[in-house]
């Protein structure tokens, strides 16, 4: 059945990077109040797409943008999964740095000379997302139903923190149970080398005050016997981690799971080129 879907995708695949572009000509950036409309338009359209694969659900509303939120047909016996994705993207500014309107898509050669499409949103989250949905069709095409029960939730707050997110889960949490979630917005680790992603660096913050002296004090009388706030929260800084780059927080390593022999096994197979790593940072930057 697998061989058939592929097929049936690759037939499609002209109407489905055709209609990927319609998607990503939408500018559905979700941090400008000017483009609600355009987030709108973009989860509507998303959600019409996803009604003629046979999914049934709707927009939800939030404080914000709208998400859409189907699911297939629940059938017995099969696992059920959670796709998760975002339909708005960043900001394009500055603009004098792209080589072609970040809302009208072009299909050209990149660094490597294999062709990709260039548009802002191609590669987070919309071409994700719209591959899910490639294959979401392909299966309804060539089987009438999907391998397993699906639950398709798609925001449009991502890029902006994801601000009513976790209360739309909450409320919808008996609607939202599945076996396993499948989040599309990760990075390939190198093409030709697809990747199931499990693990991630995460994000921690706050806020330090650091409060000195209320008024200039001469360096010459008091430099010895005042400290500088400046230069104590650069060595608070700079304490963070030690010479190799671990953390040095007390506890900070308490719940992390190690690595196993075996995945760091996997890890030493990936074709990593070092030179090539650090010559992207200069190209690299959201799509």
């Amino acid at each position: 059945m697998l061989d058939a879907v592929l097929k049936q995708i690759e037939t499609d695949r002209d109407i489905a990077l055709a209609e990927l572009k319609k998607l990503l000509a939408i500018p559905s950036i979700s941090a400008r109040p000017e483009h609600a409309d355009d987030c709108r338009r973009c989860a509507s359209m998303l959600l019409q797409k996803l009604h003629g694969c046979g999914l049934r659900g709707q927009l939800h509303e939030t404080g914000g943008h709208p998400i859409v939120l189907v699911r297939s047909e629940p059938r017995e016996n099969l696992p059920t999964v959670l796709f998760y994705g975002h339909y708005d993207v960043q900001p394009v500014e500055p603009l004098d740095l792209w080589t072609s309107d970040p809302f009208e898509p072009q299909v050209r050669p990149d660094e490597t000379g294999a062709m990709a499409i260039y548009a802002r949103g191609a590669s987070d989250d919309k071409g994700q997302v719209w591959a899910h949905v490639a294959a979401i069709e392909a299966w309804m095409k060539t089987s009438g139903s999907l391998p397993v029960n699906l639950i398709v939730l798609i925001e449009g707050e991502e890029e902006i923190g994801s601000e009513h997110l976790e209360q739309f889960v909450k409320s919808h949490r008996e609607r939202l149970k599945a076996d396993i979630a499948v989040i599309s917005d990760t990075s390939q680790f190198a093409r030709g080398c697809p990747a199931i992603v499990y693990g991630l660096r995460g994000l921690v913050y706050l806020e330090v005050r650091l409060r000195g002296p209320s008024h200039d004090l001469h360096s010459g009388l008091y430099g010895g016997a005042v400290a500088n706030p400046a230069n104590v929260l650069c060595r608070m800084l700079g304490g963070l981690h030690d010479e190799n780059g671990r953390v040095t927080i007390p506890g900070f390593y308490d719940e992390v799971i190690e690595l196993t022999a075996e995945e760091r096994a996997m890890w030493a197979q990936l074709p990593f080129d070092e030179a090539e790593f650090f010559r992207s940072i200069g190209s690299s930057g959201g799509g």
